[in-house]
């Protein structure tokens, strides 16, 4: 049994995506619902895949720990059920072109997964937001970090800010699977709205998102600086392969 977990805030326009996108891996989900004023928690709640929704309608002002805290209170619901597998995402992250015959492997203890970010550019920044998945262009900048986890007594979140898990420790694992991340790339309204919560709740990223006010449109230049890729390029050339943890 695979079964995963995810942490969420005011995510009414993707939620019902990402769930669909972790169903084709996922047997349940579990959903951390942090103090969203939309309408997320009903969205979770009638989703087929998610077997429980953990509601929280107080916001941690201290978000270091929140980020930490509410993933663990999450990861404890879900490993009540004795799961084989543990795969933590976030609420507007989406997987593809994984292979979960890897979950088969005794030898795999933690499977890490490709992370890019989805950007709005020129020749899309007329979409409607419910359009969003038509948008192409990503970061050709990647993360490879662990999103599944064997199920094992060390996994936990204990350190501010944590969104690793704390796990077996390993020379290797494989990497599987691309994450599309549509933080960045959903749309103008959500945009701004990372400006605004980053900007004036979550310190420790308030002057890096500050700074992007009103520069939703990217002209096929990441925010670091490099030229964006196709995402169907990124796809197109995606194997797994094993990564040394850093």
């Amino acid at each position: 049994m695979v079964i995963g977990i995810t942490k969420v805030r005011n995510e009414e326009h993707i939620i019902h995506d990402t769930l669909n996108s972790w169903s084709e891996v996922c047997d349940e989900i579990f959903v951390y619902d942090d103090a969203s004023t939309d309408d997320t928690v009903e969205i979770c709640h009638e989703h087929s895949i998610v077997s429980e929704v953990i509601s929280s309608d107080l916001l941690d002002i201290d978000r270091l720990r929140a980020e930490w805290y509410n993933r663990q209170v999450v990861l404890d619901a879900a490993r009540r059920f004795n799961p084989d597998w543990i795969a933590y995402f976030d609420g507007d992250e989406h997987l593809y072109a994984f292979d979960p015959s890897i979950l088969k492997d005794p030898e795999v203890h933690a499977i890490a997964t490709q992370w890019h970010d989805m950007y709005i550019t020129p020749e899309d920044m007329h979409l409607e937001d419910r359009d969003y998945k038509q948008r192409k262009w990503c970061g050709t900048e990647y993360r490879q970090i662990p999103f599944f986890y064997r199920n094992d007594p060390r996994l936990s979140f204990t350190m501010p800010d944590q969104r690793i898990m704390h796990h077996r420790k390993l020379e290797w694992y494989p990497v599987s699977g691309i994450i599309q991340h549509w933080g960045k790339g959903h749309s103008e309204m959500v945009w701004e709205r990372k400006v605004e919560y980053y900007g004036n709740v979550f310190v420790k990223y308030a002057e890096k998102w500050q700074a992007r006010k009103g520069l939703v449109v990217h002209d096929y230049i990441s925010d670091d600086g490099h030229p964006l890729v196709l995402f169907d390029t990124i796809v197109s050339g995606h194997e797994i392969r094993k990564a040394v943890p850093a």
